[in-house]
């Protein structure tokens, strides 16, 4: 998905659309040997060019389909299995489960609506708050901007690349803080999966979120001074989070004890009736 909205961003063809293909087409140079020749691959020359958008402009269009492809793959899954719920705790009967339509439907149909006003008000009122004015000027490869960054959704793995000085380290450290979330599973070891019954899981989880609010607020910022200060110290939690808090958490932590089922209530009963 971050590959399909990073190749639409660049068919506006504006100035930070153009520099920032040129900047995020040139991680590629730091792989030792073959990163020359994998930038000259994608760009279809020897720099950004039509070539290289009517690339891009297929790309965006034929990931689409391997992420429908994905999503039937979850619905199959879905069926199969069953699916989770928040609470972390195994169905044990029928009791504990609930149709899916119309349940699910209607709950997604909900967050959908809620989802579209929320974008709808900066793309009728706000249509520069997550966008560069930069990018209505056309793309012009002899003028450079003063200050290229790409889409506030890659904003937080870009203040990571651009804490650490050195090229090649900087691209690993941006490419594993992506991977990482694949490892969750061998990381986060507590037989516990839900954040509602880790009291201390739940504090290290609200500084992960800060972080990566901090790490999107430097990425967007000059990196100079006190942001790049803030986002070296960002990138460091936010790799000590994954690789150190979460295994060390889940070897200490005394999470509170599970009910027996779903539907057994959490909260102790009141009253006298």
């Amino acid at each position: 998905m971050m590959a399909t909205a990073f190749f639409g961003y660049t068919l506006p063809w504006g100035q930070m659309s153009f520099w920032g293909a040129t900047v995020i087409t040139n991680l590629f140079s730091a792989i030792p040997g073959v990163g020359d020749s994998i930038v000259t691959w994608l760009w279809g020359g020897f720099t950004v060019g039509d070539q290289t958008l009517n690339r891009f402009h297929s790309l965006h269009h034929l990931l689409p389909f391997v992420i429908v492809a994905v999503v039937g793959l979850h619905l199959v899954a879905l069926h199969r299995f069953g699916s989770n719920n928040p609470t972390g705790v195994d169905t044990k009967d029928v009791g504990d489960t609930i149709p899916f339509h119309p349940y699910y439907t209607v709950k997604d149909l909900f967050g959908l609506a809620v989802l579209f006003l929320f974008f709808s008000w900066f793309l009728f009122y706000e249509p520069n708050a997550l966008l560069n004015p930069d990018n209505y000027i056309r793309a012009n490869p002899a003028v450079t901007p003063a200050h290229i960054v790409p889409e506030w959704y890659l904003l937080p793995y870009y203040a990571i690349l651009r804490a650490i000085p050195n090229k090649l380290a900087g691209v690993t450290a941006m490419l594993t803080s992506i991977l990482v979330l694949f490892a969750l599973p061998w990381l986060d070891t507590s037989p516990v999966r839900s954040g509602r019954f880790r009291p201390m899981f739940k504090v290290f989880y609200w500084l992960l979120v800060a972080d990566c609010v901090l790490l999107t607020y430097a990425g967007g910022e000059p990196p100079e001074g006190t942001w790049l200060i803030m986002s070296r110290i960002g990138a460091v939690y936010y790799f000590v989070h994954f690789f150190l808090v979460l295994p060390l958490v889940a070897r200490i932590e005394r999470p509170r004890p599970l009910p027996t089922s779903i539907s057994q209530a959490v909260l102790p009963a009141t009253g006298s009736g």
